[in-house]
């Protein structure tokens, strides 16, 4: 959901009992059946907050202006008819349309899941596959095929030793479509340019990268049917309204499930957390999962710091805002973490990372049993939701590309800092780091080595060091050394004395055999904080020099798909019960009468 560049504002405690003494002494608004709908958003206008927190309770929020006292939501006619009676101004919103269905750049479920199939059989030695769950339609016999679920490892399975591991899922809401491009794009970035792009290279070498393209397939599923599906499909709760039936996973997570009046208890709500905590069996599974591969590293008290030696960290991709969002722990309360400052610095340096002006924050409402906070809570590592800018859940194709350019640096950067996330995010980032020549006809020629090391982003403070590690590529027993123990760059202007600082080495290679070597560099600010590597390459050949391809970081284009769903998955168990299955119906929209906040992730 979307709202106006800042005029952002934590509706707190307060706000949430005045919400629920509303829904409860407030005019209620006719319920309509599911397919009176209307394909376009409505201006509605309010006239103070408390008024706000009454339409937010009941409507479907995808903009809220502050400027100009309106929010957009898609209304059924009963709806417009409600709200004129009970006297609100309403416009048609003519500038922002629904879309009529999902635009051709998105893949199916089934799309997804070939193509990660062909990535694992064409990159065996950086890739596994791994079923690590099944869906709710799997789990229910005689119903629909369901799906597995599938995370992509990816690292070089000939390197052994402990890696820093980062997980990132996309598709947790159903219509957030870009999300899953954004995902299977990433795993792009590492598979296509390994070998050919050094920092590609060296993060599957010495990190191991978790990647769930679409964690909700029911959903998403239900949303190729041109429908604004968010939550799962799991219609025995209570609800068995089409299309307002399902859990929102983003609600069901064990950590504050409930809590906090940050999910509502309304089966056929947007934002229903479930019948009880990780009732749903894919968050069962992801947290089954994460739990596997990321050790729990912080207490059992709310006001517990996780320690600065926490390793791992996880993103969740969702859409829209405009501009994009970094929201980091906690939701649950406006209340700061006990990791505050470091959170805050990873989610500040993600969203510059992205260029294109996205923002941090917290909440704006208690939003409880969601994934941030599960994973910050119970592991202690930092975990974020990144809201991907954006105009529409189902975004126009035009700007999927630049969606993808947008996220994929910054994901990056993220897999770089998961040994020691809290530690790195403090010290500088190395960029720019050129090997020159970087390939030499034999050894003993030498070789200037340059980068570019800034605590801007990390500190602001004076950069006090920086050093480099040579190692063969392929070598499984080269392992960069402890801070400090690196050969010694110097600053190319003769003195460590800014927060940004070029540096400059000069390599020895007369030990050096043919072949290609990393050269890593990372950089040290004066307050003793260690910033992560970045690197470049230096090949030693014999006899005739061919040029190494130069390195580039690539996004793989999404390609216009022919959207012909055929699930293929078998369903678990023997059939025992006959269910409806799902009409294939024109665009529409939840039911209007349900709970859903200002910001619904």
């Amino acid at each position: 959901m979307r709202l106006g560049v800042s005029h952002r504002t934590w509706l707190g405690a307060c706000a949430v009992l005045m919400l629920a003494a509303l829904a409860l002494a407030g005019p209620s608004l006719s319920a309509t059946p599911a397919n009176t709908r209307l394909n376009a958003l409505t201006r509605i206008y309010y006239h103070d907050q408390a008024d706000l927190n009454y339409l937010a309770s009941r409507l479907d929020v995808w903009e809220v202006n502050t400027e100009q006292r309106y929010l957009l939501a898609p209304l059924t006619t009963q709806a417009r008819t409600d709200l004129i009676r009970q006297g609100y101004r309403l416009e048609t919103e003519t500038g922002h349309p629904l879309s009529p269905s999902i635009p051709p750049c998105y893949r199916t479920v089934e799309q997804y899941y070939a193509e990660l199939q062909q990535i694992a059989a064409q990159y065996p030695n950086l890739t596994e596959l791994i079923d690590y769950g099944d869906s709710w339609e799997k789990t229910i016999p005689g119903g629909a095929p369901g799906y597995d679920l599938w995370v992509m490892r990816l690292t070089n399975e000939a390197r052994s030793g402990p890696k820093g591991r980062f997980f990132v899922d996309g598709g947790l809401h159903a219509r957030e479509l870009p999300g899953p491009e954004i995902a299977l794009a990433y795993i792009h970035r590492f598979v296509d340019n390994y070998g050919t792009d050094p920092e590609a290279t060296w993060i599957l070498d010495f990190r191991e990268v978790y990647v769930v393209v679409d964690s909700n397939p029911d959903g998403h599923k239900m949303a190729e049917q041109d429908l604004y599906w968010r939550k799962n499909t799991d219609n025995d709760d209570g609800c068995t309204i089409f299309p307002n039936y399902g859990v929102d996973l983003n609600r069901n997570h064990v950590f504050k499930w409930g809590c906090c009046g940050g999910s509502s208890p309304n089966p056929c709500a947007e934002t229903y957390r479930g019948p009880s905590p990780a009732s749903e069996p894919e968050i069962q599974a992801y947290e089954d999962f994460v739990r596997s591969i990321i050790p729990d590293q912080r207490g059992p008290g709310d006001p517990d710091p996780a320690p600065i030696t926490t390793t791992g960290a996880l993103i969740n991709l969702h859409n829209y805002t405009n501009p994009g969002t970094v929201l980091y722990p906690w939701g649950w309360t406006s209340a700061p973490a006990p990791n505050h400052t470091d959170l805050v610095a990873i989610a500040t340096k993600y969203a510059r990372l992205t260029n294109s002006g996205y923002v941090t924050q917290s909440a704006l409402y208690p939003v409880d049993g969601n994934t941030r906070d599960w994973a910050y809570g119970e592991l202690g590592i930092p975990a974020f939701v990144v809201e991907v800018e954006g105009y529409d859940f189902f975004e126009p194709c035009q700007y999927l590309p630049q969606r993808i350019a947008e996220n994929v640096p910054p994901l990056t950067y993220m897999a770089k800092i998961s040994d020691l996330p809290y530690m790195r995010v403090r010290g500088p980032e190395t960029t720019n780091v050129v090997a020159n020549p970087a390939i030499i006809p034999n050894p003993g020629v030498p070789v200037t080595l340059t980068a570019r090391i800034s605590d801007v982003d990390n500190g602001n403070q004076t950069v006090a060091a920086a050093e480099y590690f040579i190692g063969r590529v392929g070598d499984t027993g080269f392992t960069p050394g402890d801070p400090g123990t690196g050969t010694p760059m110097a600053p190319a202007d003769g003195s460590f004395n800014s927060p940004t600082e070029d540096v400059i080495a000069t390599v020895d290679t007369g030990a050096l055999t043919a072949g290609r070597y990393y050269l890593l560099v990372r950089g040290k600010d004066a307050q003793n904080n260690w910033g992560p590597f970045s690197a470049a390459f230096l090949d030693v050949v014999s006899g005739t020099i061919t040029p190494t391809p130069t390195p580039s970081v690539t996004n793989t284009p999404t390609p216009t798909q022919t959207r012909t769903p055929t699930a293929t998955n078998t369903p678990t168990g023997t059939p025992t019960a006959t269910r409806t299955p799902t009409p294939t119906v024109t665009p529409m929209l939840p039911s209007f009468e349900v709970y859903l906040p200002l910001i619904v992730k």
